[in-house]
């Protein structure tokens, strides 16, 4: 497994959606030896009364999609936390991906992985244990549910699965 100044340093580093769902492939096969090919999706689904989507998996699809508002909002507001949200966001979604459907427990396995990875105190770590609204506070959940059909996804290009030997 990543020495955790690694993880930390790549994740820091990283500069593109594609460079930090590398790190959450690397994530989830260090741990539990489960790989699925995703494609992301962007879209703006804006912020409905107090609450707000920041990403989500249509069940049975190959698509993540992250909400463009958030990522939009934590960039001008807190872009130190840029890239913990999105490895937190991504992670979370991807583990839905896989067939863990329960809110519940994919909470557990976010805190989990980011905790091993990157560490108790990290940000990433944090979202999971406090929740999102607690780093950013004009972001809240829960949601209600999403029909991904009524949505305009934006497929991002270049987002290419990890082609390299994975090394825990």
């Amino acid at each position: 497994m990543y020495r955790q100044e690694e993880f930390v340093d790549r994740l820091n580093t990283s500069k593109s959606f594609a460079d930090i769902f590398s790190l959450v492939e690397d994530a989830v096969m260090c741990k539990y030896k489960v790989r699925r090919a995703v494609m992301l999706g962007l879209t703006d689904l804006g912020a409905q009364g107090n609450y707000m989507v920041g990403a989500f998996h249509p069940v049975g699809s190959e698509l993540i999609v992250l909400n463009k508002t958030p990522l939009r909002r934590i960039k001008e507001v807190k872009p130190e936390y840029y890239n913990a949200y999105l490895f937190h966001i991504l992670l979370h979604e991807y583990l839905h991906s896989l067939g863990v459907l329960d809110e519940n427990t994919v909470g557990y396995l976010t805190v989990e992985i980011c905790r091993e990875l990157l560490g108790g105190d990290h940000p990433a770590t944090q979202m999971g244990a406090k929740g999102i609204s607690h780093f950013f506070p004009f972001i809240t959940y829960p949601t209600p549910e999403i029909d991904a059909s009524d949505v305009q996804i934006e497929i991002v290009k270049n987002f290419r699965q990890q082609t390299t030997t994975y090394y825990c």
